[in-house]
Formats: C-alpha cells, sequence, structure tokens
C-alpha cells in the first residue's frame, strides 16, 4: 500500500468512528478544503478549526446521520483520490451522496480537498441553501 493511501484510509476511519480530532491531527496547519456547488456548505473551508467546525456543521444538518464508506483509494507520492459512498437521512428517507475526493499530500499530511459530488443537484437539495 502506497503511504498516502494509508494515510487517507487512516483519515476516512477516524471521521467514521467520529474522532475528529484524529482526523484534523492528520492535516497540515494551512489545509483547505473547497466544496463545489450551491449548497449552504459550498465555499472554502481553511484551517483544523475550520474542519472542526464544518464536521460539526455537517453533523447538525443531516440530525446526525451522515456516514461515508470507502469504496477504494488510489494514491501517487503527491495525491490520493478517494472513491467515496456517502449516505444521510431526512424526514425517514435516506439520501445516497457519493462523492470523489481529490487530496493533494504534503511532507506526510494532508494539504488540501477538492470534493466533488457525483450528483450536485442532489447533493445541493440535501445540503440545502
Amino acid at each position: 500500500m502506497h503511504p498516502n493511501e494509508g494515510l487517507v484510509r487512516q483519515a476516512y476511519t477516524a471521521q467514521a468512528e467520529g474522532g475528529i480530532d484524529a482526523y484534523v491531527d492528520l492535516l497540515t496547519d494551512d489545509f483547505v478544503l473547497h466544496i463545489p456547488g450551491r449548497s449552504g456548505l459550498a465555499g472554502t473551508v481553511t484551517g483544523r478549526d475550520g474542519m472542526r467546525r464544518h464536521f460539526a456543521e455537517i453533523a447538525t444538518l443531516s440530525g446526525g446521520t451522515f456516514q461515508t464508506g470507502i469504496h477504494d483509494v488510489l494514491a501517487s507520492d503527491d495525491h490520493a483520490i478517494g472513491l467515496i459512498d456517502a449516505t444521510a437521512h431526512r424526514d425517514g428517507v435516506e439520501w445516497s451522496l457519493p462523492r470523489v475526493h481529490v487530496w493533494h499530500v504534503r511532507d506526510g499530511r494532508l494539504a488540501e480537498l477538492w470534493l466533488h459530488p457525483v450528483d450536485q443537484t442532489v447533493f445541493d437539495a440535501y445540503w440545502g441553501p
């Protein structure tokens, strides 16, 4: 396994287990998350504290139902790609929110993430304005 694949899998495992501090410990101090679209989540999240706030917002908006699973992770010396299954519930309905994550890795830490929803319209509809 490439070290960057292991690093990204470690982050996903921490997130799935609710270990947000363990997740953000894998990030660079100047980490940047890019979220496309028109939902209330769209935009740029920066730094470790920004990611803590982002995870809290996701938990609140989804009523704690948001879950991710790894379909696959591919890695090279500078990047890793996560193919991610994601679901959340609202009003008794399960929403499928799969996405592709493109990670930039720097000095053994996660430095930047570009989130690419498989269906941007569904992503925006779930997360709302």
